[in-house]
C-alpha cells in the first residue's frame, strides 16, 4: 500500500497541543502548515476530526495516511507482533517485535547508532560490505552513504515490509537485498568477497546460531585478508544465563582466526580483523 504521508503518535500529539508546522514522514518529508477549523484539523490537505486525532495518540506507534484520508497503523500481526515506534519526533523509528526494540533509543537514536557501526568498520568508497540482518536497513543505508556497495540479508519478510513503508528506509533498494536465512545464504558467497562485514543479529536468546563458531567461520571465509568485522553484541555488560556475552563472542571469533581489536561495551560492538 502507498501512503500520502507517514506520521507518528508524537506528531499527532504535537498538533493537538498547538504545533502549526510539522515535517511529514517522521522528519524526512516536507514541512507543512497545519490548518485548523472549528471541528477539524487539516494536515497536508487531509481532514481529521479532533476525536480521531485524540484516539491516534493513545497508541504508541506510526501511522500511514492514504490520499483518501484512511489511517493505517504500521504494524503486522503474523506469528509475532511487529510495529514501528518513534521515541522522539523527527528521529528514525525503531522496529519493535513482540515488545522488544531492535535498536537503541534511550541515549541515542537508531540512525546515529547505525552510523557508529559503519564508522567503527571504517567503511569507505568502493568497499564491498556484507550487512547481516538488514532490519529497517539503516546500517546498509549508512554504508551506502559512505560510498560502499552493500549486500544485505534479512530472513523476515514482515521486517522487509515495514522497511518498505518507513520513510527513513528510503533508498534501501540501492542495496542488494537477499531475503533468506543468513546461516544458509552466507555459505553461498565466494571466498574473500567482502572488505567489511557488519553483523547485527538479534539478541543471543533469539538467534543463537548467528553467534556460533560455525557461522563466524563463514564470516571469516568471505572476508578479504585485512578485512574488518564489526559485530553488535548487545548492551554493555549484558549477561545471558550468567555468561559475559561480549567476552564469549570475542573468544569464539579468535578461535576461528580473527584478531579481535576492540570490545566497545558502550556501543555493544566488537571489531575484529582477518589477518593478512
Amino acid at each position: 500500500m502507498e501512503f500520502k504521508f507517514v506520521i507518528s503518535n508524537l506528531d499527532v500529539e504535537a498538533v493537538l497541543n498547538g504545533d502549526d508546522r510539522i515535517v511529514l514522514d517522521l522528519g524526512k518529508g516536507e514541512e507543512i502548515t497545519v490548518v485548523r477549523d472549528d471541528d477539524a484539523i487539516f494536515i497536508d490537505d487531509i481532514e481529521f476530526d479532533i476525536d480521531t486525532l485524540k484516539s491516534m495518540t493513545r497508541w504508541k506507534g506510526v501511522y500511514g495516511i492514504t490520499d483518501n484520508g484512511d489511517i493505517f497503523k504500521l504494524e503486522i500481526r503474523s506469528g509475532s507482533y511487529y510495529k514501528l515506534v518513534q521515541e522522539r519526533r523527527y528521529e528514525a523509528p525503531t522496529l519493535e517485535i513482540d515488545g522488544i526494540r531492535m535498536h537503541r533509543t534511550k541515549w541515542t537514536d537508531p540512525w546515529t547508532d547505525a552510523g557508529v557501526k559503519v564508522a567503527k568498520a571504517g567503511v569507505g568508497k568502493g568497499d564491498h560490505v556484507l550487512d547481516v540482518c538488514t532490519g529497517l536497513g539503516y546500517t546498509a543505508l549508512r554504508a551506502m552513504e559512505a560510498g560502499a556497495h552493500v549486500t544485505t540479508i534479512e530472513i523476515d519478510e514482515n521486517v522487509i515490509e515495514l522497511a518498505r513503508v518507513n520513510p527513513w528506509s528510503d533508498g534501501l533498494e540501492g542495496a542488494d537485498l537477499i531475503t533468506g536465512d543468513a546461516v544458509e545464504v552466507v555459505p553461498t558467497f565466494d571466498d574473500e568477497s567482502f572488505n567489511v562485514v557488519i553483523h547485527d543479529p538479534p539478541r543471543l536468546a533469539r538467534a543463537g546460531e548467528l553467534y556460533s563458531t560455525e557461522f563466524y567461520s563463514e564470516l571469516f571465509r568471505v572476508l578479504k585478508p585485512g578485512g574488518t568485522l564489526v559485530h553488535y553484541v548487545g548492551s554493555p555488560g549484558s549477561r545471558y544465563r550468567g555468561k559475559d556475552v561480549p567476552a564469549g563472542v570475542a573468544k569464539r571469533l579468535t578461535m576461528v582466526g580473527f584478531d579481535v581489536e576492540e570490545v566497545d561495551r558502550k556501543w555493544g560492538l566488537i571489531r575484529a580483523r582477518k589477518p593478512i
